[in-house]
């Protein structure tokens, strides 16, 4: 890892880090000479010497017939980040208690085909080799630029390892979906369009719910565990019900 990346994890910019490593290598030294020396503007090295001095990183040299500026010790500089580490973890527990609030559940909004891809792959680093479940829509009329962003979303979900089961209408416009079920680990149970005919699909994971209209283009998320837990026992309810018999083979 190079000087200026190792200083970018402790806050500081390109131009900032730069400045700094120029004062560590040739000391006290001048506004003007450090300019030369990183190729920066005088102006612009007066405003961030001003602000690594805010940050306690760069001292004024008091009494100098040129404004003469130093710079901190490298390893008082890291000690002084290590001791604002410790003393942030002192209250992770009560920032952690914050985000475990399964009753507020947290709901995103997404539109256009851009969105729609966006809330597809979302979570989805969540069910690597798990697997998905869900009310799948007809696919008749709905815009070819979506069309492959289900197939970019399918090639994803078989690399992942991620199998799906669901209740889908028997439909024309699924049928090469059908077809390549065994390929992406669907086990889909198709039933009849006059019982189920819907162009929204809903699917559930392991805390996340995506609902997707496919010709309003807008999508909906919504992360609960709570939530997707029920999400799924409505599922299995209808999966298992002696009423959803039809297949296309």
């Amino acid at each position: 890892m190079e000087a200026v990346d190792g200083l970018n994890y402790l806050g500081l910019n390109e131009k900032q880090a730069k400045i700094y490593m120029a004062l560590l290598q040739f000391g006290q030294n001048t506004a003007y000479a450090i300019a030369e020396t990183t190729n920066l503007k005088r102006p612009t090295v007066y405003v961030i010497l001003e602000d690594l001095r805010i940050k306690g990183l760069v001292r004024k040299i008091p009494h100098a017939k040129k404004q003469l500026f130093s710079a901190k010790a490298p390893d008082e500089l890291l000690a002084e980040s290590q001791e604002r580490l410790n003393r942030a973890k002192t209250i992770l527990p009560q920032l952690l208690a914050l985000t475990k609030s399964e009753q507020r559940p947290k709901t995103y909004l997404f539109e256009g085909i851009k969105g729609i891809e966006e809330a597809l792959e979302m979570n989805l680093d969540k069910v690597i080799q798990k697997e998905l479940v869900g009310f799948y829509a007809q696919a008749s009329d709905i815009p070819r630029g979506l069309l492959s962003v289900f197939e970019k979303y399918n090639q994803k979900m078989k690399r992942l390892g991620i199998s799906s089961r669901g209740i889908v209408p028997n439909h024309p416009s699924l049928a090469v979906y059908r077809e390549r079920d065994k390929e992406f680990g669907r086990n889909m149970k198709v039933i009849p369009f006059e019982m189920f005919s819907s162009n929204n699909m809903v699917e559930v994971g392991e805390s996340t719910i995506k609902i997707i209209s496919f010709h309003d283009l807008h999508a909906v998320i919504i992360e609960n565990q709570g939530i997707a837990q029920t999400f799924k026992q409505i599922f299995e309810m209808v999966w298992k019900s002696g009423k959803i018999e039809e297949r296309i083979n």
